[in-house]
């Protein structure tokens, strides 16, 4: 048996087949390029997926705004440190800077403790929390508000069962029955929600999805403009134009920022037929921050093409730079899902601060009073990486 698997193996070995296979694979791994698209993009692919898509929720921001600074009021904040699924960002003075916050997006869930919150315990009297939510992602809003009133109904089981252990012991004392009217009242959660009060999942995603397809779209077009011309031969003719670089590379943007800027105007309109979607904010605000969004997006796809010597290998260079920057956006899964260190990257993600000017301003309708931060990241990115795009294609006009 061992003659006959050795003498198949040496078949194998010096057959023309096995030469060539050991070409193809000398080859191959002198292909550094290929060697890379072949093994970086499924791991990084793979990991991205695994840890921004989390269904779990961890660490959703809470705001407490506690009024009655008593030790009952101590007591029920200390529910939120019992879980993972809250985090305590900030304690406020008052409900309207909490809300303000929550506004911004700084928060996720809002609490309001009234200052009778601890007298009404103490009289067994009805007493009521206030959880403001910022429904803007619906399935965060739903999944937040199921586990609050599931710690407001462990809080209110605690208490009960400790009371009925004080009302036995004190019956056993003095051999009287228990009154059944001196059992506590139970904290009634009073639920408020902003900006999507009919909790729906499509004006979550719509948004986001705007910003993903013009991204996708305005990197991709700007690279296959750009290696159109390197294949055709025509950049040399650019060359010979009494025109200068900068108005050659500035006559190339003008026409798709025009084509992506009637892009994010048709997707509105299909929003809003479509699925309902509102727009709360100012129109003039939002297409001034797109087209600045739009010049990130293109400065990518001209860097992609910059270094891509085939409109093919640019195209497969789009797919493996796009998924990475939709993934981290919070287009279509909250950035608040995914791990701490996946969180911290994201904010190199410039999508993710054209998604969240998306969602404030059609969802919200807030405007540059809010959105400033991020209209000022997205202009850092842009002269970034306009600069060097233009600096890499006017190389090539050299």
């Amino acid at each position: 048996m061992s003659d006959r698997v050795a003498d198949f193996f040496d078949r194998i070995l010096g057959s023309r087949f096995w030469a060539l296979f050991l070409k193809e694979v000398s080859q191959i791994l002198h292909n550094r390029q290929l060697l890379i698209q072949l093994l970086l993009p499924p791991t990084l692919m793979l990991s991205l997926f695994g840890f921004a898509l989390n269904p779990n929720f961890e660490n959703l921001r809470v705001g407490i705004t506690d009024y009655s600074h008593s030790r009952a009021s101590r007591e029920f904040i200390e529910l939120f440190n019992q879980t993972t699924a809250f985090n305590i960002r900030k304690y406020y003075a008052n409900e309207q800077d909490m809300q303000a916050d929550l506004e911004t997006g700084k928060l996720t869930v809002g609490v309001t403790i009234p200052p009778e919150f601890d007298d009404d315990l103490a009289r067994k009297r009805p007493t009521q929390v206030q959880a403001l939510f910022d429904a803007v992602d619906a399935n965060t809003a739903s999944v937040a508000s199921g586990y609050l009133n599931q710690l407001v109904s462990d809080y209110n089981l605690r208490r009960s069962d400790r009371n009925q252990r004080r009302q036995g012991t004190s019956s056993s004392l003095n051999s009287a029955p228990t009154n059944p009217d001196l059992q506590p009242n139970q904290i009634q959660l009073q639920t408020t929600v902003f900006y999507n009060p009919g909790l729906k999942g499509s004006w979550f995603i719509v948004p986001g999805t705007i910003g993903i397809v013009l991204t996708v779209v305005g990197s991709q077009a700007a690279a296959s403009l750009v290696v159109r011309e390197k294949e055709a031969g025509t950049i040399e003719q650019l060359i010979m134009t009494p025109a200068s670089n900068t108005e050659v590379i500035f006559a190339k943007i003008a026409p798709l920022l025009v084509l992506l800027t009637l892009d994010a105007v048709i997707a509105l309109l299909v929003g809003k037929i479509a699925f309902d979607l509102p727009f709360r904010g100012n129109l003039l605000v939002f297409l001034g921050i797109s087209i600045l969004y739009f010049l990130v997006g293109i400065s990518i796809g001209i860097m992609i093409a910059s270094y891509a010597k085939s409109e093919q290998q640019a195209q497969l260079t789009t797919f493996f730079v796009n998924p990475p920057l939709v993934l981290l956006s919070g287009g279509n899964s909250p950035t608040s899902a995914m791990p701490p260190f996946m969180q911290w990257l994201s904010y190199l993600d410039p999508m993710r601060y054209f998604i969240e000017v998306c969602r404030g301003v059609l969802l919200k309708g807030v405007g540059l009073e809010v959105l400033w931060s991020q209209v000022l990241i997205l202009l850092m990115f842009a002269i970034v990486l306009m600069t060097l795009s233009i600096r890499q294609f006017r190389r090539q006009l050299m």
